[in-house]
């Protein structure tokens, strides 16, 4: 069985600066620093290290993918929203009791008070 790590693709935050090169490097200028890299830090010497370079090196490696790479360096996520509980006014204001009690006695009042019947349906 075998122990190796899960096979997930791995993106890196910054390619460019993984690779050491900058934004504007050419197709082989990105190649030679991935090589130059690989040299440098091995899987036998330092296995985070070299999967860190090889996934900086397929974000960059075709023009598609580079593009899509430069895409989300230019424009960061989005913040979260904040999330803000409810505040509610609990307080009880006479006004508030004053409209309840106005309310009650409406309630209270026969409608033919509020309507007038007319003479004819009487």
């Amino acid at each position: 069985m075998s122990s190796s790590k899960s096979s997930s693709k791995t993106t890196v935050r910054d390619p460019y600066a993984t690779l050491q090169i900058d934004r504007r490097a050419t197709g082989a200028e990105i190649k030679t620093a991935y090589f130059r890299l690989v040299r440098d830090f091995p899987p036998e010497k330092d296995a985070d290290k070299f999967q860190e370079i090889r996934a900086a090196y397929e974000q960059l490696r075709t023009p598609e993918r580079r593009a899509q790479s430069d895409m989300f360096l230019l424009q960061p996520p989005p913040p979260l929203p904040t999330r803000r509980s409810a505040s509610y006014d609990l307080t009880v204001h006479v006004e508030d009791l004053a409209r309840i009690a106005m309310e009650w006695v409406v309630a209270q009042q026969p409608l033919e008070k509020e309507f007038r019947i007319p003479d004819g349906l009487k």
